[in-house]
């Protein structure tokens, strides 16, 4: 069975050569708000809230009326511009998540990974936001029963773009529900395998987040790796049957 240092050193093996290539691939992925495990946040938090009152209220005291409505007008602009852009880096941001996969899965089976597998799952762009929304939707309906089983439940669900990704035909729902049964058993190997980046990412933070640019790919590869080894064997063990979610 393999660990955390297996994984990694598959990620090192498939990254050699290809180091530039996966840097740029990742980098741009990122900005379209893509992730391999399909995670993201609400395309509207922070763009809006209460904020305080009482501040607003002494700043309208304090600033000539039109001074104050023009500082408005502008913060109101710049929050719906943000709100814009953030719906649609989790629209885009779902598919490419699929292009990254692909990309990094590439990448571990010794093939010619190519920087325009980002935008090879368009096809995929219904199912593949409804697949993100689905998972944020069950992980936060587990997380109001307690903080720990809505975690767990994001370790079961964290494998369903690699599943898309790699069976473009079946629904979110298929996904999410062949994640979990590829999980049992295997969500504490992931939980280590991440922990055993903690220290490239204090590495990275020395570097005053320069570090990032290179630990992202790793941790990618490091993720597809995972999924090679997992999917494998329970190709051996299953029927490929779905069990409901």
């Amino acid at each position: 069975m393999m660990r955390a240092s297996d994984f990694r050193a598959a990620a090192r093996a498939a990254l050699n050569g290809n180091w530039i290539l996966a840097v740029g691939t990742t980098f741009l992925a990122s900005l379209l708000g893509a992730s391999v495990t399909m995670g993201g946040t609400s395309p509207m938090v922070g763009t809006t809230g209460s904020g305080n009152s009482a501040n607003y209220e002494q700043l309208a005291e304090e600033l000539p009326a039109d001074l104050y409505k023009y500082i408005v007008a502008i913060l109101v602009a710049a929050g719906s511009v943000m709100a814009v852009i953030g719906i649609i880096r989790y629209i885009v941001g779902a598919f490419v998540s699929l292009g990254l996969i692909k990309f990094n899965m590439a990448l571990i089976d010794g093939e010619k990974a190519d920087f325009m597998d980002l935008f090879s799952m368009t096809s995929l762009v219904g199912k593949a936001i409804w697949l993100r929304i689905r998972m944020a939707i069950f992980t936060f309906l587990w997380t109001l029963l307690l903080i720990i089983p809505g975690i767990i439940k994001s370790y079961s669900y964290s494998m369903s773009g690699f599943v898309m990704a790699e069976n473009p035909e079946i629904t979110a729902k298929e996904a999410m529900t062949l994640s979990i049964d590829m999980m049992r058993g295997n969500k504490w190997r992931l939980f280590c395998m991440q922990i055993s980046f903690i220290g490239w990412g204090i590495l990275s933070l020395l570097t005053l987040g320069i570090g990032f640019i290179f630990l992202g790919p790793y941790m990618n590869a490091a993720y597809a790796a995972f999924y090679d080894d997992i999917s494998k064997a329970y190709s051996k063990v299953h029927s490929g049957e779905y069990t409901e979610v």
